[in-house]
């Protein structure tokens, strides 16, 4: 019985996750902070959420995965509710003696996460022949994803009231922070794409 338990948590492990993101989506959609930036965020959520459900049957990534990705989801949704600046996070800050917010810091670190299901993507489809391309493509298209991010919040906030624009990038004063952002993208990328050669190694074994 309880393996049969664990091979069902398996299965739908995919479908458990998104279920705890429309739950998390409904509650912070309640009462949102600034509306503007709520909307703004989760049109981006959104963007990468309805991709993956939709193509779930053509291609299932991996548990871990799925997993690694919904950690980005969870985090955005939550930023989106309370506007990343403001989200209560003083137990972290405060245990690493961060005087800023750095919430949203380790959520870029996060949108690395998604290099490892690049990689698995272009190994089960053996779409790349060589490990050095396989390890270095996911981190270049992360790295490239952020830019191109950063690029877009800065078009997007000044179409935005200036209130709602400086909550949405969430630079706290910091001149460097679309390149600091950039960096926690990249760094995560590294991170997830070891992980995985990791796992595949162990694996293969």
């Amino acid at each position: 019985m309880i393996a049969l338990d664990s091979s069902a948590i398996k299965k739908f492990f995919p479908h458990i996750l998104l279920v705890i993101y429309i739950v998390l989506f409904l509650l912070c959609s309640i009462d949102p902070k600034d509306k503007t930036v709520w909307i703004a965020e989760n049109i981006t959520v959104l963007l990468v959420v309805l991709p993956l459900v939709f193509t779930y049957k053509k291609f299932r990534f991996s548990n871990t995965a799925y997993f690694l990705m919904s950690i980005w989801v969870y985090m955005h949704t939550i930023g989106g509710h309370y506007t990343f600046k403001d989200v209560p996070f003083d137990f972290v800050n405060n245990l690493f003696g961060w005087e800023r917010n750095n919430y949203d810091r380790i959520a870029h670190f996060s949108v690395g996460f998604y290099a490892y299901a690049i990689a698995e993507f272009l190994d089960r489809k053996k779409l790349v022949n060589s490990n050095v391309i396989m390890f270095l493509f996911p981190i270049f298209s992360i790295f490239t994803v952020a830019a191109i991010y950063e690029i877009i919040e800065w078009l997007a906030v000044i179409y935005m009231d200036p209130e709602a624009g400086l909550d949405y990038v969430s630079a706290q004063g910091d001149i460097w922070d679309a390149q600091k952002d950039m960096l926690s993208d990249g760094l995560g990328s590294i991170f997830a794409t070891s992980l995985y050669f990791f796992i595949r190694k162990r694996e293969t074994k």
